[in-house]
């Protein structure tokens, strides 16, 4: 066993062999990144757990990073050339695997079976999310945001995705509709159009975030500041404190009532660190 991985601590939620097996994907990737001259941060509950916890959130199954644009699609194209295939998987975004705008970093031999991406590859992963330059004035950033709401539905609607709204039902039911070929290429055009131009804002709005905790002073971000994360170091931004007061608020320190913490429903339904997902689809 690493000498970052876990094994003596009280296992409340049943996931610490799933958290461990992700923070060696993450090992891997943090040295990747420095390897290949590529910045990347922490973010959300990841970044909320480094502060909070100094690793995981307790019952939290998942670990996700952004990068700025440039930087996210330099790390697509290394992992193309450079990633170690014998252990990892890289599973792009926008593909018939991946329908969502964000890219997964997988490990072979190991399942993560959910809904999200129910296609191909099947290992546990960590999240590859990027952050969009935004643009000035409040209705092009809702121009920015509700684009990119509609290609999360229309992604939504090529999976095995339930809700019991039906304002997210007729969203996905028109998305599926007209999001597609040239409308498909516009929606996502104004999400990524000032990624080519110098901005005061990122924009993070392929995620759960709603419009008033989508938005960052780049000013926040910076280089990267390295901080505890379990038995090992990793990057959040320089400002850490003040994207998780944009983002969850001032009190994030405070531990959340049971409420709350049911908002933020386990990712998997079946994982398994030793066995390939196959064996589970068969």
């Amino acid at each position: 066993m690493s000498n970052y991985m876990r094994e003596d601590l009280t296992d409340e939620y049943g996931i610490l062999q799933l958290q461990n097996k992700i923070l060696e994907i993450m090992v891997y990737i943090d040295g990747f990144c420095r390897e290949h001259d590529i910045v990347y941060y922490l973010m959300g509950g990841s970044a909320l757990g480094a502060m909070r916890h100094k690793g995981f959130i307790p019952w939290d199954d998942d670990l996700d990073i952004f990068m700025d644009h440039a930087n996210y699609f330099k790390f697509l194209d290394c992992c193309e050339k450079y990633l170690d295939t014998e252990r990892f998987y890289l599973q792009r975004e926008d593909t018939d695997e991946n329908p969502y705008f964000f890219s997964k970093i997988r490990m072979n031999g190991t399942t993560c079976l959910n809904s999200v991406c129910p296609f191909g590859h099947q290992g546990i992963f960590v999240d590859i999310m990027c952050l969009n330059n935004a643009p000035k004035g409040k209705f092009a950033k809702k121009v920015q945001y509700y684009s990119a709401g509609l290609l999360k539905a229309r992604s939504v609607g090529k999976t095995y995705y339930k809700t019991s709204s039906a304002k997210k039902k007729i969203e996905i039911a028109i998305a599926n509709i007209f999001v597609r070929g040239f409308v498909k290429k516009l929606l996502l055009r104004s999400v990524r159009k000032y990624n080519k131009k110098s901005a005061e804002e990122y924009a993070h709005v392929f995620g759960r975030a709603k419009f008033c905790n989508s938005f960052y002073p780049t000013i926040d971000f910076g280089k990267p500041r390295m901080v505890p994360f379990e038995k090992v170091s990793l990057a959040v931004p320089a400002n850490v404190e003040d994207y998780l007061t944009i983002r969850y608020g001032k009190n994030y320190m405070q531990m959340p009532d049971e409420k709350t913490k049911a908002i933020y429903q386990s990712h998997a339904m079946v994982w398994d660190t030793e066995k390939d997902y196959s064996e589970y689809i068969k």
